[in-house]
């Protein structure tokens, strides 16, 4: 059997870049009626946890879902299908109805026969980068997990109180239309990797995409427990 050959290839933006998956964040907070938003906040209880960089005063989520990639998903991998993940999330304090932070993970993969090869490509706060893998398992490790997610900073979050995230996850969420104007915005420089409600980003994406978002293949709603973030010191590390 031929040895599959892999280029691996992608570098971070900087970490101003415009987030596309922050699109699908905006349109379930901004794009929703209070008492919409009031309701995103149902779903099943999901194992996280946060941790704050003492040093560069970021707080990053990990998250797994890899449940939410079930059996007709993976097949429809195998057989070299494309496929899109999105993760988005909103970041609350534990007594609070109105979100402090957002962020968002998107993961496009793509069948590529000559490669005998997925092409993963990942868009996350900080920019996008490109991986490849051989294997459905590759696949899960990079676009059903969530790790060291940038979810917020001291602007957002001064203190260290306890928080709760609450978000979804959706398989093939948009039309390939709205997907090709995402990427197209995603190449603009901004000011900031992440968006609260009240930022001009968010208005911006408002008026851009909420026209058009198609219904997803697959949606899961999620909430976590109260969670105290922990700390560590990147520049020790």
């Amino acid at each position: 059997m031929t040895r599959p050959r892999i280029r691996r290839s992608g570098a971070l933006l900087a970490r101003g870049s415009v987030l596309v998956a922050l699109a699908f964040v905006l349109l379930a907070w901004l794009g929703a009626p209070a008492h919409a938003q009031q309701a995103a906040l149902a779903g099943t209880l999901r194992a996280a946890t946060l941790e704050w960089d003492a040093d560069e005063n970021l707080l990053y989520l990990s998250i797994g879902f890899r449940d939410v990639i079930d059996q007709q998903i993976q097949e429809k991998l195998s057989r070299g299908l494309p496929t899109t993940i999105v993760l988005t999330a909103a970041l609350f304090r534990a007594n609070l109805a109105d979100p402090v932070s957002t962020t968002a993970q998107t993961c496009k993969v793509t069948w590529h026969v000559w490669e005998e090869a997925y092409r993963v490509e990942i868009t996350r706060p900080g920019g996008t980068q490109v991986r490849w893998t051989t294997t459905i398992e590759g696949v899960l490790r990079r676009c059903a997990e969530a790790r060291r997610l940038l979810a917020g900073d001291r602007s957002q979050i001064p203190d260290s109180s306890a928080l709760r995230v609450s978000g979804k996850i959706q398989v093939n969420p948009i039309s390939p239309e709205v997907l090709t104007k995402i990427q197209r915005w995603v190449t603009r420089p901004a000011s900031t990797g992440t968006a609260v409600p009240g930022d001009a980003l968010f208005s911006t994406f408002t008026g851009l995409f909420l026209q058009r978002i198609g219904d997803a293949e697959r949606e899961v709603k999620f909430v976590t427990q109260r969670l105290v973030p922990s700390v560590f010191h990147s520049k020790e590390r």
